[in-house]
């Protein structure tokens, strides 16, 4: 038998193993909830942003099977920022009912978005397509406002709906 000052000490541990244990098969049913997925899932998820070496341009020269392409152009700059456009086009052969840009501008936090749904702003933003819009049809574009701070540059990182952009 065990000592009465042990018991409390014991308790917790057992509670400890228990929590852990429904904590990771939960975990684990979760992960694979729905079936194992129909395509490879390799590389860098949306929500995230890979980072490419010097001269690496990969999403320049790779054409997307989607047919969306991203262009940025300057607005207007001031000493403590400036304004920049992105234009979403589809240059596909099918309308997308969906779409979701993130990049990054070194050393330029976004601060604003207009026209398009603000998912996040700051070092790495992220748009998408308004709910309820209707898709993005062949030879359709959609233009999107941004404000960031700090010196104007080339995003160094762009994603297109979980992929690399296809920038022009």
């Amino acid at each position: 038998m065990t000592p009465v000052p042990l018991l409390p000490i014991v308790a917790l541990v057992l509670a400890v193993g228990v929590v852990s244990y429904a904590m990771s098969t939960q975990q684990i049913s979760l992960n694979f909830a729905g079936g194992a997925p129909q395509t490879p899932q390799t590389g860098v998820k949306e929500n995230q942003m890979s980072q490419r070496g010097p001269g690496d341009r990969a999403s320049r020269d790779a054409q997307r099977a989607d047919g969306l392409v991203v262009a940025f152009k300057k607005v207007s700059e001031t000493p403590a920022g400036f304004r920049f456009t992105a234009t979403v086009a589809n240059r596909g052969q099918r309308p997308v009912p969906k779409w979701t840009l993130g990049f990054k501008i070194p050393n330029a936090p976004v601060v604003s978005a207009s026209g398009a749904a603000v998912v996040r702003t700051g070092e790495v933003a992220w748009v998408r397509s308004r709910t309820g819009a209707p898709a993005l049809t062949p030879g359709q574009s959609v233009r999107i406002t941004f404000v960031a701070k700090g010196k104007i540059a080339r995003p160094s990182v762009c994603r297109m709906n979980g992929s690399p952009c296809h920038r022009v």
